[in-house]
C-alpha cells in the first residue's frame, strides 16, 4: 500500500523533520524554494526574504546537515570533494563534518550478529568486547577473538541504518528534481546527478563486502613491498553487514613526533607509496590521515580503513604523471591541456583567460626554491581557478589532491624539512623514464591502435544500421518532454480538488431535497439520509481545506 502513496507524503514524518530543522537553523527560505510549506505545523509557517550568504550560508547548511544525520553527513563530505562545482568556503565548511555517534547498545548488536552469522557466532567468535572501540554514523568497531586465538576486528554494521538511509537517499532524490525542475542552481551545479553520484557511493558503502575487496586489492598491490601493508581479511565469516578483520598492532601515526629514529624514512615511504597507488597501481587510499595509518615495527606502515578508495585508468594514470610533471616544470601549455583533457569545459569557455589565470598562479611559487612549495597551497590554488572557470573534473580527481595534501602534511609532522613536492619529482621522473622504454610505448601504441579499430569497426555498424532504416522507411525521431513532472503533479492536484468540490456540492444539494420530505426514520426532526448527507460533506469539506492550507497556496 505504501508505494501507491505519492512520493512526496511517503514519508511525511521525514519531510516535516528536514523543514523545521532548515526554519530552525535560519534557512527558512529554502522552504517556499524546493514546496516544503506543508510539511510544517501551520504556527511555524514563516515568510521570510532573508537570506544569509558567502560563508554564513556555507555554515547554517553544514550545521542543518549534520542535525539531519548519517545520509546528509555522507552527502556533506561527498560535496567536500567537489571542488569543481562549489566554492571553496563551502567545501571548507563541508569538510568539517563529523561522523562520529554514540555506539548502540551491544545486546542489539548481538542479536544483529547472531542472525547474520548463525551458528558461525558460537563456533567461530569465542569473545567479544560490549564496549566499541569505535563508533560513526553507518557502522561500530569491537576487539573480538576468534577460535585460532587471533585477535581481530570486527566493524558491524548498525542495525536498521539501511532503511534510514534509503529513505533519505529517496527524500533527497525527490527535492533534488524539484531544484532543477525549478531551476534554483546555475547551469554548473546539477542537482539529480550529484544525488546519483551520492546513490552510487553510499550503495557502496553499505556494502561491506566492497570495503572488504579494497583490502585485499591493496595487499595484493603491495605484495612486494615488506614495508607497506594492510589488515588480513577474514572473508569466510565476512558479509555485506560485517566485516572482520585483523587486527593491526602498532601506533597510530598521529601519536608519533619527531624523536621516533625513523621519522625521516617513514615520512618519505608514506609519499612515495601514495604516489605508486596513483601512478602505478591506479587505485588508491582516499583518506590517509594519521588516524588511518599505524607504524608497525620500526618501519613498516600499514593502512586501515578502506571505504573510501579512488581509482585511476590508466589513460588518467599518465594524465596525472604529466599533470605533476607540468606543475614542478611550470610546463602552461601541457598543464593547461592535461586538465582539459581530463575535465568538461563549459560552453563559454574563455582560453585565453584560462591561460592568463594559470599562468599567474604558477607564478605565485615559481622563483621559489622547490623546499619552500607547499603542494596543498598549490592544489588550494588549483581548485580555486578550476571551480572560476567551471571545469568539470572527476571526483578522484580531487580525492587524490586531497590525499597527497594530507600526506604532505603528516611527512611535515614527522619531519620538519619533508617536501612531498621533491620527493613527487624524483618518481614521476622515474615513471616518465621508465614509460618512455621502446616496449612499453609499443604495448601503448599496440592499444591504441586496436582502439582505433574497435571504433571504426562500430561506427561502420552503426552507419549500417542507420542506412537500412532509412531505406525501409524504418527511420524514427522520438521527442521527449521534460520539467513536465511538476506541471502534472499540479494538474492531478487540482483535477482532485475539483472532483471533491462537485462531490461535496452533490451531497449538500442530495441532502438539501432529502430534508424537505417526509422520509423516515428521523433525526432532529428531519430525515436521517438528509442528516448524513449533510456531515459526510461537512467533513469533507474541511478536508479539503485543511489540505488547501497545508500546502500554503492559498
Amino acid at each position: 500500500m505504501d508505494m501507491n502513496l505519492p512520493k512526496h507524503y511517503r514519508h511525511f514524518q521525514r519531510y516535516s523533520e528536514i523543514a523545521q530543522i532548515l526554519v530552525k537553523n535560519g534557512l527558512g527560505f529554502i522552504i517556499s524554494q524546493l514546496d516544503l510549506n506543508k510539511y510544517l505545523p501551520f504556527r511555524k509557517r514563516i515568510s521570510t526574504t532573508e537570506r544569509p550568504t558567502g560563508k554564513m550560508l556555507a555554515v547554517k547548511i553544514r550545521e542543518v546537515l549534520q542535525e539531519l544525520g548519517p545520509a546528509y553527513i555522507k552527502l556533506g563530505q561527498l560535496l567536500s570533494t567537489r571542488a569543481d562545482i562549489f566554492p571553496p568556503v563551502f567545501i571548507a565548511e563541508m569538510r568539517k563534518l563529523q561522523d562520529k555517534v554514540p555506539p548502540e547498545d551491544y545486546e542489539l548488536i548481538e542479536d544483529f550478529l547472531k542472525s547474520e552469522l548463525g551458528d558461525k557466532f558460537e563456533e567461530e567468535i569465542i569473545k567479544i568486547e560490549k564496549e566499541a572501540v569505535g563508533a560513526a554514523s553507518i557502522a561500530q568497531t569491537h576487539k573480538i577473538v576468534l577460535k585460532n586465538e587471533k585477535e581481530a576486528i570486527m566493524k558491524v554494521k548498525r542495525p536498521g541504518i539501511d532503511r534510514k538511509i534509503s529513505v533519505d537517499v529517496e527524500i533527497m532524490e525527490n527535492l533534488a528534481r524539484l531544484a532543477e525542475e525549478r531551476d534554483l542552481f546555475n547551469s554548473v551545479i546539477r542537482p539529480v546527478e550529484i544525488i546519483q553520484e551520492f546513490k552510487r557511493t553510499i550503495k557502496d558503502e553499505l556494502n561491506f563486502k566492497g570495503e572488504m575487496a579494497n583490502i585485499i586489492r591493496f595487499r595484493s598491490d603491495f605484495a612486494d613491498d615488506s614495508y607497506i601493508t594492510a589488515p588480513e581479511v577474514y572473508s569466510e565469516l565476512s558479509t555485506v553487514n560485517l566485516l572482520i578483520m585483523e587486527e593491526i598492532k602498532g601506533v597510530k601515526l598521529r601519536e608519533v613526533d619527531q624523536s621516533h629514529p625513523h621519522n625521516k624514512f617513514i615520512a618519505e615511504l608514506g609519499a612515495k607509496a601514495l604516489m605508486r597507488q596513483v601512478l602505478i597501481n591506479g587505485f588508491f587510499h582516499a583518506d590517509p590521515h594519521p588516524g588511518n595509518i599505524f607504524i608497525t615495527g620500526e618501519k613498516t606502515i600499514a593502512y586501515v580503513d578502506f571505504g573510501m578508495v579512488g581509482r585511476i585508468t590508466e589513460e588518467d594514470r599518465d594524465l596525472m604523471a604529466l599533470l605533476f610533471y607540468a606543475l614542478i616544470n611550470k610546463k602552461i601549455n601541457v598543464l593547461m591541456d592535461v586538465i582539459l583533457i581530463l575535465g568538461n569545459k563549459p560552453d563559454n569557455f574563455n582560453r585565453r583567460r584560462f591561460q592568463l589565470d594559470m599562468e599567474k598562479i604558477l607564478d605565485r611559487y615559481y622563483g621559489s626554491d622547490l623546499s619552500n612549495i607547499e603542494i596543498k597551497s598549490v592544489f588550494e590554488d588549483l581548485q580555486y581557478f578550476i571551480y572560476e572557470h567551471q571545469i568539470r573534473m572527476p571526483q578522484d580527481f580531487f580525492l587524490l589532491f586531497r590525499a597527497i595534501a594530507v600526506s604532505e602534511g603528516v611527512g611535515q609532522d614527522l619531519d620538519p624539512d619533508f617536501n612531498v613536492v621533491e620527493v613527487g619529482r624524483d618518481f614521476i621522473s622515474d615513471i616518465l623514464d621508465d614509460r618512455m622504454q621502446v616496449n612499453k610505448i609499443a604495448a601503448r601504441l599496440g592499444s591504441e591502435i586496436w582502439k582505433f579499430g574497435r571504433k571504426k569497426y562500430e561506427l561502420n555498424n552503426q552507419l549500417k544500421s542507420f542506412l537500412d532504416k532509412l531505406v525501409k522507411d524504418d527511420f524514427t525521431i522520438n521527442f521527449r518532454h521534460t520539467n513536465l513532472e511538476n506541471l502534472i503533479s499540479r494538474l492531478d492536484i487540482i483535477s482532485n480538488r475539483l472532483s471533491m468540490s462537485l462531490i461535496i456540492a452533490s451531497l449538500i444539494i442530495g441532502s438539501t431535497l432529502l430534508i424537505q420530505t417526509n422520509m423516515e426514520p428521523r433525526i432532529f426532526n428531519i430525515p436521517l439520509l438528509g442528516f448524513i448527507g449533510y456531515s459526510f460533506a461537512g467533513i469533507l469539506g474541511l478536508l479539503l481545506v485543511i489540505s488547501i492550507f497545508r500546502s500554503g497556496k492559498y
